[in-house]
C-alpha cells in the first residue's frame, strides 16, 4: 500500500510518500551449489559446498526470525518560504528617447527554509533521519539521523550541525557527533574571516571498542594570522589489542606535534614524534620505543636544520 500528497500555496511546498507493506525472504532458503573452482594463475582449488542455505549459515534465521517481513516508510519534505527579498539595484541612465516603467531595483525572494524527514519501520530495526537548512539572522543546518534495534550492534546515533554566522565577518562552525555500541567520535571545526585576520580550529576525537581491540585516537589542528601566521598540529593515538585466539597482546601510544611559523623575514617548523608499543606474539614477549625530533629555521642570511632519532627494541628469544 502507497500513498502520494504534494502542495503548494503562499507560505510553503510540501510532499509526502508513505509505504508500507510485506516483503516475502523465502528465497533465502533455497539450498545453494558452488561448484569446485581452480583459482586463476595458482594451484588452488576450493572445495565443492552443497546445500548451503543463507538463511540457516549466515545468521539471518537468528536475526530475523521469519522470512515475512513487514516494513513502513514514510518521507516528508517541505519548503518554507521566506517573504523577505533580496534587492538587486538596476543602474539607468537618462537617454534622448523617452522610456517607459523602467524598475529602479530587481526583487529576488531570499531563500526559505527547507526540511526532510525520513522514516522506515521493521521488525528488527527503526530508522530516522531529519535534515534541515534554516535561513535566519544566521545560516544553519542542522541533521540527524538515528536507528533503534532489537541488536545492540545496529543502533547509531549520528548528528550533525553547520552555521555561518555574517556578523563582523564571517564565521563557520561545524560539529559532528557519532555513537555507536563498539564506535564513538566527535568533530568540531570553526573557521573566522575578518578584515584583519584569519582564525581555525580542528577537533576530532574517536573511539573503538570491540571485543579484542580498544583504541582512542585524538587530532587537534590551531591557525591564525593575528600577530603572525601560525599553525600548530598535535595527534595522540592509544591502543589496546588482545587476541586470545591469536595468542597475541599489543599496548602502545603514538604522539606527534608540529609547530609553523612565518613572516616574510623568516620561516620556521618543528615536529616530534613519539611511540611506544608493548605485547607478546605467541607468548613471546617484546617492546619497543621510538623517538623522532626535528627543527628548520630559514631566512634570507642563514639556514638551520636539526633531527634527531632515538629507538630501542627487545624480544624474548625466538631461537634455539
Amino acid at each position: 500500500h502507497q500513498n502520494f500528497s504534494a502542495g503548494n500555496n503562499k507560505n510553503r511546498i510540501e510532499a509526502h510518500i508513505g509505504i508500507d507493506g510485506e516483503a516475502n525472504l523465502d528465497f533465502l532458503n533455497i539450498p545453494l551449489t558452488i561448484p569446485e573452482m581452480t583459482l586463476p594463475y595458482t594451484t588452488l582449488t576450493t572445495p565443492q559446498v552443497k546445500g548451503f542455505s543463507l538463511w540457516e549459515k549466515t545468521g539471518l534465521k537468528d536475526f530475523l526470525k521469519t522470512t515475512k517481513q513487514s516494513f513502513d516508510l514514510s518521507v516528508n519534505a517541505q519548503y518554507k518560504k521566506n517573504k523577505d527579498k533580496l534587492i538587486i539595484p538596476v543602474p539607468f541612465y537618462a537617454k534622448d528617447f523617452q522610456v517607459f516603467s523602467i524598475p529602479n531595483n530587481i526583487f529576488i525572494p531570499a531563500m526559505g527554509n527547507i526540511t526532510y524527514d525520513f522514516s522506515f519501520k521493521s521488525g528488527v530495526i527503526t530508522l530516522n533521519t531529519n535534515v534541515g537548512l534554516y535561513n535566519q539572522s544566521n545560516i544553519v543546518a542542522h541533521f540527524l539521523t538515528s536507528s533503534s534495534s532489537v541488536t545492540d550492534a545496529l543502533q547509531y546515533k549520528l548528528e550533525g550541525t553547520s552555521s555561518l554566522t555574517r556578523k563582523r565577518g564571517l564565521k563557520l562552525a561545524t560539529a559532528l557527533s557519532l555513537s555507536n555500541k563498539f564506535v564513538e567520535g566527535s568533530h568540531d571545526s570553526t573557521i573566522s574571516l575578518t578584515k584583519k585576520n584569519m582564525e581555525a580550529s580542528v577537533t576530532t576525537s574517536a573511539k573503538v571498542q570491540i571485543p579484542i581491540l580498544r583504541m582512542n585516537f585524538k587530532q587537534e589542528l590551531n591557525g591564525n594570522t593575528k600577530s603572525k601566521p601560525t599553525v600548530s598540529s598535535s595527534i595522540e593515538l592509544m591502543y589496546d589489542l588482545n587476541s586470545p585466539e591469536l595468542y597475541s597482546t599489543a599496548t602502545g601510544t603514538v604522539k606527534h606535534k608540529l609547530s609553523l611559523e612565518s613572516l616574510t623575514s623568516y620561516f620556521s617548523i618543528e615536529s616530534s614524534t613519539k611511540g611506544d608499543i608493548k605485547g607478546s606474539v605467541l607468548s613471546r614477549e617484546y617492546s619497543g620505543t621510538i623517538t623522532s625530533e626535528a627543527s628548520t629555521y630559514l631566512n634570507s642570511k642563514s639556514t638551520r636544520s636539526s633531527v634527531k632519532l632515538q629507538g630501542a627494541s627487545k624480544i624474548d628469544d625466538i631461537w634455539n
